[in-house]
C-alpha cells in the first residue's frame, strides 16, 4: 500500500498541507491545478494527474484532500467549457 509521501512525492508535490488547491489558468490558456504552501512557491499540475492524484488519494483514505482536488478539477473543467 503506497502513502501519502509517495503518493505526493511521484507527483511533484513535497509533503506539506497545501493551504489551497485551485482550479488556474496557465498563461497559455490551459486549465491546470495549483497547490499553494505557506512556505514554497505554488506547483500546477495537468487535469489528468490531478484525477489520477484524487483517485490515488481517495484509494489510502486521504477522502478530503482528494474532494479538494477533485473540486478544483471539476471547477477547471466548468470554466474550460465557457
Amino acid at each position: 500500500m503506497q502513502t501519502l509521501p509517495v503518493i505526493l512525492m511521484q507527483n511533484g508535490l513535497p509533503n506539506l498541507t497545501a493551504s489551497l488547491v485551485e482550479a488556474h489558468r496557465s498563461h497559455e490558456g490551459v486549465w491546470r491545478i495549483k497547490f499553494c504552501y505557506e512556505s514554497q512557491p505554488p506547483l500546477s499540475m495537468s487535469l489528468v494527474q490531478a484525477l489520477n492524484l484524487a483517485t490515488d488519494l481517495q484509494r489510502i483514505g486521504e477522502i478530503e484532500f482528494a474532494s479538494e482536488v477533485d473540486e478544483a478539477v471539476q471547477r477547471a473543467r466548468h470554466y474550460d467549457a465557457m
